[in-house]
């Protein structure tokens, strides 16, 4: 492969060889796509920049950009916590939070908190205003007025999480769970 007519070894061909896979790496690490639903923040050298990739194909500066995907889809988180109710009582719930990503607020986003946002931000506020709210209620009015609750949180979570671009978009309680001490007693009231 590397020999000229002679059989003898050709470092002309030799470095050909080599110069034509640098270029093939070159041009590989010259563009990059974004899948649908999501938006590429660019990140030159280590710096976050206000340039947001929306999905396609897009040419980027080989080894100096990074383009970090980000979903802006609506993501489905179910969050399992306890709270206390106004009158005291332990009410285990389960929520499905399903939110999203506003495509203009990723490169902020990323750049306050990284890519681990629902950790850092959904879920400590899921679980926040779920305790301030439940805290509003008895438990047996938290059976009454179940719909009330759900539209209290999504209200309170949005007003929390808008400026940060994140919008709750649906929140459905699954599950409600009073202790065992509870429920033994409202049997036994009936």
């Amino acid at each position: 492969m590397f020999k000229d007519k002679n059989g003898q070894f050709s470092a002309g061909k030799l470095i050909a060889f080599i110069a034509a896979i640098v270029a093939v790496i070159i041009v590989a690490a010259s563009f990059t796509v974004v899948p649908a639903g999501h938006t590429g923040v660019v990140v030159n050298m280590g710096r976050v920049s206000e340039t947001v990739l929306q999905e396609g194909f897009h040419f980027k500066t080989p080894f100096v950009q990074e383009i970090v995907q980000i979903d802006n889809r609506i993501v489905k988180l179910e969050v399992a916590t306890d709270a206390f109710s106004k009158d005291l009582q332990t009410v285990s719930t389960v929520l499905a939070v399903n939110y999203r990503i506003a495509k203009d607020m990723s490169y902020s986003i990323y750049k306050e908190v990284g890519s681990n946002f629902e950790s850092v931000l959904v879920m400590p506020a899921v679980n926040e205003v779920l305790k301030a709210v439940v805290a509003k209620y008895t438990a047996s009015d938290l059976v009454a007025s179940r719909s009330e609750v759900s539209v209290m949180l999504d209200e309170e979570l949005n007003g929390k999480l808008n400026a940060r671009g994140i919008f709750i978009e649906d929140l459905n309680i699954i599950d409600w769970d009073f202790s065992a001490e509870y429920i033994a007693a409202v049997e036994a009231k009936q």
